[in-house]
């Protein structure tokens, strides 16, 4: 195998592709590396850790076709540190040669036939708006949970809701819920558990730049021609893969029944506080300086005009401020955990929060003020 790509573009499918790379010990050490085939003048790198898979492919100048798979890091590192232009890379036997300008290096390679049997993602059968889908992910991901003893947190929810879909997230402490428009076809009859994990590595590259149009096998849009970014998305049996512009990010499902969300959701709310995004975030950092571990909240006083901030540390001090704001209801004071906090009022899009309470016990939710398809459920905190 032998092909030259430039720099820049190699650099990006390497790092994309590695995402998925396992860094535990695995006992296959094919496992650690990248397969790369060159067929024609087309590259395709894959990076897998078997339960999440990231392909992504693009143009190069293919001199002969072959593939090898090769330590994915280490491969990564020296592309970057070469200098800008064309880089070479060709692959006999069970080296690896890489060569740019005057720099070159040579690299042991893992057998090929090491490397798993991945079948080929099937074509997209639903679309969802590119930049509708980032945004949900950047606002859903973060509830979810971290802890391996309750796999099923881990997950983020997908289910159709109306035309569209729906994304849920908890940790039991917070909930994270949106709503997005598109084709909900595969979603019509099931719902699916997908890995906060994998989902995460879907946001990262829309951010990072992946030309998310409409992927190769989707259906026909019916939007009279618009050309905005989609990504696919197609359901197997027990695995799901988004396909954005020259990426396919596959993953297993979690499997499982998904706690019922809907039962926590408080039907109506007699308290609102309308408080400026920007001001609120900026004076919950400021008072958070303070803490010094993940159990000392921050306490709201919310009454007419405003909200004065509080958080009160034992071991370091305390830090209050006031923030203007208009309240309709009853006076009433509310503790949270600040970085749940934060993180809920970070993810509302526009210069608006709305923050609903019913009293100091029960969950409140933060939204956008003029927006209603994301919703950012919060526990209290119990102080005396």
């Amino acid at each position: 195998m032998k092909f030259r790509c430039e720099r820049d573009s190699l650099v990006e499918v390497l790092t994309t592709a590695g995402r998925a790379v396992s860094s535990r010990t695995t006992t296959s050490m094919a496992l650690a590396g990248v397969r790369i085939e060159s067929e024609g003048n087309r590259l395709m790198v894959i990076g897998t850790d078997l339960d999440l898979t990231v392909h992504v492919s693009t143009e190069a100048i293919g001199l002969s076709d072959g593939v090898c798979v090769v330590p994915s890091k280490l491969l990564t590192d020296i592309v970057r540190s070469l200098e800008p232009g064309a880089v070479t890379i060709e692959a006999e036997q069970d080296k690896v040669e890489i060569s740019a300008a005057r720099s070159r290096f040579s690299l042991q390679t893992f057998p090929s036939d090491d490397f798993p049997s991945l079948p080929q993602p099937p074509a997209p059968t639903t679309l969802l708006p590119a930049a509708s889908l980032v945004n949900a992910l950047r606002q859903v991901v973060r509830a979810a949970s971290n802890d391996e003893a309750r796999p099923l947190l881990t997950g983020v929810l997908m289910a159709a809701e109306g035309t569209g879909i729906r994304l849920v997230a908890t940790d039991s402490y917070r909930l994270a819920l949106r709503d997005i428009e598109g084709r909900n076809e595969a979603l019509d009859t099931a719902q699916i558990l997908v890995p906060a994990r994998a989902l995460a590595e879907l946001q990262r590259l829309s951010a990072l730049g992946v030309d998310a149009r409409e992927p190769k096998g989707a259906p026909d849009k019916t939007d009279g021609g618009t050309s905005a970014p989609m990504v696919g998305l197609s359901i197997g049996e027990h695995d799901v893969t988004f396909t954005a512009g020259n990426v396919q990010v596959s993953t297993r499902l979690l499997d499982g029944s998904y706690p019922d969300y809907r039962q926590l959701i408080p039907a109506e709310y007699p308290n609102h506080l309308h408080v400026g995004k920007d001001s609120l975030l900026d004076a919950l950092r400021r008072v958070r300086l303070v803490v010094r571990d993940n159990m000392t909240p921050v306490r709201l006083s919310m009454r007419q005009g405003g909200v004065d901030l509080t958080v009160v540390s034992q071991e370091v001090g305390d830090a209050s401020e006031t923030v203007d704001a208009d309240f309709e209801g009853t006076d009433l004071t509310i503790a949270f955990n600040p970085t749940y906090l934060i993180d809920g009022v970070d993810a509302v899009m526009g210069d608006e929060v709305l923050l609903e309470t019913i009293d100091a016990t029960k969950p409140a939710t933060v939204r956008g003020a003029e927006q209603s398809e994301f919703r950012y459920l919060l526990m209290p905190v119990r102080v005396s």
